[in-house]
């Protein structure tokens, strides 16, 4: 799956566009049958700007976008219902150049349902219950991840190449797939490179990417697992972890 569409996206409408992911994922289809997704249309609290709806494969996400974007050099977040918490960063203006955008992906699981935006003006509060009923906290003067209800996390001030998308997770009081960065695409769209498993007792696991995912002639890519199928396929790929359920 390449980031070139979503770059073009970017270029053109900026990152505060509420279209900025269907040209992105449009492609992603979950192996969960999930009900209609929740549609908010853009609002915006301090500088940050949050949206939630559904992608043409009916894939739910929910985007949160910093409205100030000098240069072009800005970090995002998307969460969308298969699981996956999409840390996207631009690092300038360069239109039809790939290596000016880059991908770190996580998965979390299980997956309880669509990821839910909370826009709270009075409060200055944003906030995104993820998939797996996790919540993750946002500064809204910065766009930029605060807290995980379930774990801990780190963000990098700077938006640079050299921190691998910013975005940390060294611990979480579940299953977590960290699926690596990617300059030009998303990491788990190479079949031959490896996510690595993590439990809530940290306990990890590293798998080839073909195990997880299912690639398709044209590059798209998808997760291939329900959860039940994870369960059982772990107990045997991952012995040493415990899933959780």
């Amino acid at each position: 799956m390449s980031l070139k569409a979503l770059a073009a996206a970017l270029l053109l409408a900026g990152p505060a566009s509420a279209q900025v992911w269907r040209a992105y994922a449009p492609a992603r289809v979950s192996a969960l049958t999930s009900a209609p997704c929740a549609e908010l249309k853009p609002v915006a609290i301090g500088g940050t700007q949050g949206y939630a709806d559904a992608l043409g494969s009916g894939l739910c996400y929910v985007s949160i976008d910093p409205m100030s974007t000098p240069g072009l050099v800005y970090r995002s977040y998307a969460f969308f219902g298969d699981g996956l918490m999409m840390v996207f960063n631009s690092y300038g203006d360069g239109e039809g150049n790939p290596n000016m955008t880059s991908a770190r992906e996580f998965f979390f699981f299980p997956r309880r349902g669509a990821p839910e935006l909370t826009m709270d003006e009075k409060a200055g509060a944003v906030s995104v219950r993820m998939s797996d009923g996790g919540r993750a906290d946002f500064d809204p003067a910065t766009a930029q991840l605060s807290g995980l209800e379930r774990g801990a996390v780190s963000v990098a001030a700077k938006v640079e190449t050299a921190n691998r998308g910013g975005v940390e997770i060294p611990r979480y009081a579940g299953l977590m797939l960290d699926a690596g960065f990617r300059i030009g695409e998303s990491p788990s769209g190479r079949p031959a490179a490896e996510s690595t498993f993590r439990d809530a007792a940290g306990k990890t696991c590293a798998v080839k990417n073909s195990d997880l995912f299912s690639y398709t002639s044209s590059g798209d890519h998808s997760f291939k697992f329900t959860d039940a199928q994870l369960s059982v396929w772990l107990r045997s790929a991952c012995p040493d972890l415990n899933a959780g359920f």
